[in-house]
């Protein structure tokens, strides 16, 4: 799992500087894409504690876009699969 932004780094383009040479990396070796389960919270606020899984509005300023809809559900706010193509 990538995450766009990690706790108490530079807003850099969203995606902090390890995780880009994750994306980096994964595109290096063949990946067709890299897959993420974030929260679809909307504008609601996320506890702290619940918000390691990301939110939809990092992803997508990241340039990941929704692919589809889970059932799991996370501190009431559903989580969604979302991906970047690598290709």
């Amino acid at each position: 799992m990538v995450h766009p932004r990690t706790p108490g780094t530079p807003k850099d383009g969203h995606l902090a500087r390890p995780h880009r040479r994750a994306v980096e990396f994964a595109r290096d070796n063949g990946a067709p894409a890299i897959e993420a389960y974030p929260l679809d919270n909307g504008d609601a606020k996320v506890d702290l504690t619940m918000a390691y899984a990301g939110i939809r509005k990092n992803f997508e300023r990241a340039g990941f876009t929704k692919a589809a809809d889970t059932t799991s559900v996370l501190a009431g706010h559903p989580r969604i699969l979302m991906r970047l193509g690598l290709r």
